[in-house]
């Protein structure tokens, strides 16, 4: 099976989308917890606002939500997605409202994804990862190991690197049959392949 990357920032050549650089209002510093995986609906206001930045003028919504928090933002069509393929596996989908540039209600269709955890997937020998010390700093070029694949989930964060979300071809397929905007993705080669 082949496995997708998704750009959480959309498609950055169309300034008529909207794209957000803000964090859900009232969360502090427990934002990050949504870009990394960490179980963050403790901390999600049971309001949860994001607004537009005047820095990004665009007012379309598509699918998905551009940002550069690196947060999975979809709306409600593809959160239900999401959840059909997805079930059994531990994700948060955390609703919010949008609001516009002059402080109006833009939308309320949309949710946060925040797949808890990540997996082990990478081919180290392959990529092309930078290390201090251990710890990895930078992947570079991300190479999976079809034989860690064998127990891959439908959406997943990539280990050492989890502000990455990576979906499986059988989900790629399902969101290619709701006709999905702004949602771009890039395979993944694997080992061995030719």
């Amino acid at each position: 099976m082949n496995y997708f990357l998704i750009d959480t920032l959309g498609d950055t050549s169309d300034d008529t989308l909207c794209l957000l650089d803000s964090e859900p209002e009232g969360m502090g510093l427990e934002s990050y917890y949504l870009a990394v995986g960490k179980k963050a609906a403790p901390f999600f206001p049971a309001d949860a606002k994001l607004h537009m930045s005047e820095e990004y003028p665009g007012l379309d919504t598509g699918s998905l939500i551009g940002n550069v928090k690196r947060f999975l933002i979809v709306d409600t069509k593809t959160k239900d997605i999401f959840a059909r393929l997805c079930s059994g596996t531990e994700i948060e989908y955390l609703p919010f409202t949008l609001y516009n540039h002059k402080g109006r209600v833009h939308s309320r269709d949309y949710w946060i994804v925040n797949p808890i955890g990540t997996f082990d997937c990478l081919d180290f020998g392959a990529s092309d990862i930078q290390y201090l010390g251990k710890d990895i700093v930078r992947v570079n070029e991300r190479v999976l190991d079809p034989k860690k694949l064998a127990r891959a989930l439908d959406l997943f964060r990539i280990e050492g690197e989890p502000q990455t979300y990576v979906i499986s071809e059988r989900l790629m397929d399902a969101l290619e049959e709701s006709e999905p905007t702004n949602i771009l993705v890039t395979e993944l080669p694997q080992s061995g392949q030719a």
